[in-house]
């Protein structure tokens, strides 16, 4: 559905317990030490 639309569409996989991951909602990068949420968009991992 979301191809239909026109939107991007990533293959992103959120690690928490690796060192960095990648947010699936907003692709950004961050390092996971005591992270529940994305510090770019809010989104909650907990």
């Amino acid at each position: 559905m979301v191809a239909r639309q026109g939107l991007p569409v990533h293959d992103v996989v959120c690690d928490l317990d690796a060192e960095e991951t990648q947010c699936p909602a907003c692709l950004a990068k961050f390092r996971t030490a005591g992270v529940t949420r994305c510090p770019e968009c809010g989104l909650n991992f907990g």
